[in-house]
């Protein structure tokens, strides 16, 4: 084995186990605070590039490492495909391990149709150009991190379960009750359906031909080749030992070796992996040379190719940015994390990676589906019926690698509103039925949810009421409601407060909402009484609490005389 190929191994194991470890230990609550899990997903250049475009503006953070990546291929060529990319070192194993003895058949298919992700990087640029990112497949560490997230996360953790279930009589005769009853949370997403079908898609296409998805699909691969058209590191082939029998070509698993000659090679295919030194001795070799426009080639792309992606990318503009699917959410229900920038800028942001899927403690983020637009799918929402969003959390916008999601602090999300939570008095069991179900008040961690009484038909009933200025919208009010299917009581996105950049609220309305939330509902109720004589509400202390008057201490008041429906507030 060469050195080339000896240090290509070792570089892919260890990338591939560092971002195993990144993404299930340092992605994870609450070690995201203090592990820089995201900045695998900063790698990719093609990601720097297109959103500094659609979001017009720059990113630091994301540009960093991006930008030595970018240097690193301009002079070494492509790399990071060979050598790094976590999706292609699995891809590779497939294709030696899987695919290698069960291909349909010998024939490659027609090598122009590797031109078909420049056509594919070209209708992203033109997007960006407009403001939009189709993230779909755009970075192939986004997509494999998704992948993972939504299908394999939940499978192991399901496989914990089980084998606990199993092995629980074993842990216990050993004395490890811990073990034997330990809580296994297992994580549920939407849109696994679609992430298996697409992960189906990338690996697949070793039944044809090796590095399938790298070689016609990929357009952060094109992206690469462009980049790497003058790499001063590159194969050299010796032409007074070469014999022509095109070993090489065979062999090379992204057909970057010409196969008119053996002594053509095109750098923009070329992963440097060095499986074309290792057929035949002294012909070969990969090192430092002067790019030679004689042996060497760029991207296979003409004007043709080009056009073509700028037209696909014309007609998907409207399907991305068009008003209809940008206002398809007409039922209030699209609420972004905490932390979630304005939704224009958001929309070019962020590239559907699931890595604050996979941190939220309560599998309260999910992935957007086709009912919440084309341009949406698999960017994150909170769905607050399957959990809240947790009060002391706020590690989403830590494992953002893009600035989707701000990076806020304890005492930001505190005051980030995302929604408000609205009561359907007809679903409610205390509003409709009169039965004594507080459960949204005892739940609300802000203290937005106060319990009121009204005049009913069989007398004064206490029921929930919620103060929209105090509520924050994070669900687990919806989370806990007892009612079936549909909660009683609902968050929608209105009131939302997104900004991308600055405070959410002034020093004195902080000031404000913290006394507010501070009140107990005793406090609150105290401020409120009935007159006997009138049979009317007075307002004693207003929201600062205080006693009743009116009536001896202790004593009930009478039940005054009030419209039906009527609410103490």
């Amino acid at each position: 084995m060469s050195l080339l190929r000896k240090i290509r191994i070792i570089s892919q194991i260890s990338f591939f186990i560092l971002f195993i470890f990144l993404f299930f230990y340092a992605n994870s609550y609450p070690q995201a605070y203090n592990w820089p899990s995201e900045w695998f997903l900063r790698l990719n250049p093609l990601v720097g590039f297109l959103t500094t475009i659609a979001g017009r503006s720059i990113f630091f953070n994301l540009l960093l490492l991006s930008g030595i990546v970018f240097v690193i291929t301009v002079l070494f060529g492509r790399v990071f495909c060979g050598f790094i990319c976590p999706l292609g070192t699995t891809i590779d194993w497939c294709d030696r391990y899987i695919f290698n003895k069960i291909r349909v058949r010998k024939d490659l298919p027609p090598q122009y149709l590797q031109s078909v992700k420049y056509f594919i990087l070209a209708g992203l640029v033109l997007l960006a150009l407009f403001g939009a990112i189709f993230p779909l497949f755009m970075d192939p560490i986004s997509l494999f991190t998704r992948i993972i997230t939504l299908i394999v996360y939940p499978f192991i953790a399901v496989l914990q379960a089980d084998g606990q279930h199993y092995l629980r009589p074993v842990f216990r005769a050993l004395g490890s009750d811990g073990l034997a009853y330990a809580t296994i949370k297992i994580p549920l997403f939407y849109g696994g359906l679609g992430a298996l079908i697409l992960a189906v898609a990338v690996f697949i296409g070793g039944l044809w031909d090796k590095r399938f998805w790298c070689q016609y699909i990929c357009p952060s691969g094109a992206f690469f080749g462009f980049l790497s058209r003058f790499a001063v590191f590159r194969r050299t082939t010796d032409s007074s030992v070469c014999n022509s029998c095109r070993v090489c070509a065979r062999t090379c698993p992204t057909r970057a070796i010409s196969e008119k000659t053996e002594f053509g090679t095109s750098l923009a295919e070329c992963i440097v992996c060095g499986l074309c030194t290792e057929v035949k001795r002294g012909c070969t070799k990969f090192g430092f040379a002067r790019p030679s426009l004689a042996t060497t080639t760029g991207p296979d792309v003409n004007r043709r190719h080009i056009l073509a992606g700028v037209f696909g990318g014309v007609l998907m503009v409207p399907v991305l940015r068009a008003d209809a699917f940008n206002k398809r959410d007409n039922t209030g229900r699209l609420i972004r994390p905490p932390g979630a920038v304005p939704e224009d800028l958001f929309a070019s942001r962020c590239i559907a990676c699931g890595e604050c899927m996979k941190v939220c403690p309560t599998n309260a983020i999910q992935p957007c589906v086709l009912s919440d637009g084309f341009g949406r799918i698999y960017t994150p929402k909170i769905v607050p019926r399957i959990g809240g969003c947790e009060e002391k959390c706020h590690a989403c916008g830590q494992v953002c690698p893009t600035g989707a999601l701000r990076p806020l602090s304890y005492e930001e999300k505190r005051f980030v509103k995302i929604g408000t939570a609205v009561i359907d008095r007809h679903r409610c069991l205390a509003w409709e039925q009169n039965k004594e179900c507080l459960v949204c008040d005892e739940v609300c961690p802000y203290n937005a949810i106060s319990a009121k009484f009204v005049k009913t038909t069989t007398g004064m009933f206490k029921v929930p009421v919620v103060n929209e200025d105090l509520c924050l919208g994070c669900g687990y009010c919806e989370q806990h409601c007892p009612i079936f299917d549909k909660a009683a009581i609902v968050v929608y996105k209105f009131a939302e407060n997104r900004r991308a950049d600055g405070p959410y609220v002034s020093k004195w309305q902080k000031e404000s909402i913290i006394n507010r939330r501070r009140m107990s509902d005793d406090e609150i109720s105290e401020a409120y009484t009935f007159s006997e004589e009138s049979g009317t509400l007075d307002t004693l202390k207003g929201e600062s609490g205080g006693n009743t008057s009116g009536a001896e201490s202790g004593a009930a008041p009478e039940e005054p005389d009030l419209p039906e429906g009527f609410i103490m507030d």
